[in-house]
């Protein structure tokens, strides 16, 4: 399982589908990005499917979201503008609160993975709300079916490369792979060396893994 700009960029990316968009094409195997003149000029890039799934590939791909996230803003932009000269400046839809029995749902596209909201409302009051965020998927150990975590399952056969003993050890290449889904679950990652030594809350947030 893979969400956030990744997970994005990639079901993009194959399905070969966009909405109208003359910044952006999916080409069934990568992402062509056209960057607007600005401070520098139009730039074209390409954003390739990787082979393979891994930290390094999910770091890059962020890099590219930049420019993903920028030629989805421009072409909503310029939408935005087509409305304003029109004269179509409504924002808004007039909204009563239900006074009966509902149940909802929502669902967001989050930097992480998508967030899930569910809300219980009844005689206009709020009974119960419930937020699923991208961190509660990733960083489950099993799935509904008992298939392994994002996590867990991405660190399976992860090189251990520190040359220290079972009481130095920093984890640091497990938590590089933790990072790249979520920067920063790394700094709650417990780790144990299988001999009695449990390495706890690695501080490893931000550069200190680069």
């Amino acid at each position: 399982m893979e969400t956030g700009t990744y997970g994005r960029m990639w079901t993009t990316a194959l399905a070969a589908q966009t909405p109208e968009n003359p910044f952006l094409e999916a080409t069934g195997d990568g992402l062509r990005m056209v960057l607007s003149r600005h401070n520098l000029p139009e730039t074209e890039v390409f954003w390739k499917v990787p082979r393979t799934l891994n930290a390094l590939e999910r770091n890059r791909a962020r890099a590219y979201a930049m420019g993903f996230t920028a030629t989805v803003g421009m072409n909503c932009l310029l939408k935005a503008f087509e409305y304003w000269r029109r004269g179509e400046t409504k924002v808004s839809t007039p909204y009563k609160v239900p006074k009966d029995h509902r149940l909802s749902v929502g669902f967001w596209e989050a930097g992480r993975g998508f967030l899930v909201h569910h809300m219980e409302i009844d005689k206009g009051k709020i009974l119960n709300y419930q937020i699923t965020t991208p961190s509660t998927v990733n960083a489950a150990p099993r799935d509904p079916f008992g298939g392994l975590g994002p996590y867990e399952e991405a660190v399976i056969d992860t090189p251990i490369l520190e040359s220290v003993s079972d009481d130095e050890v920093k984890g640091i290449d497990i938590l590089r792979a933790i990072r790249s889904f979520d920067p920063c679950m790394p700094c709650t990652t417990h780790m144990d060396t299988g001999k009695g030594t449990i390495v706890r809350e690695v501080n490893s947030c931000g550069c200190t893994l680069e």
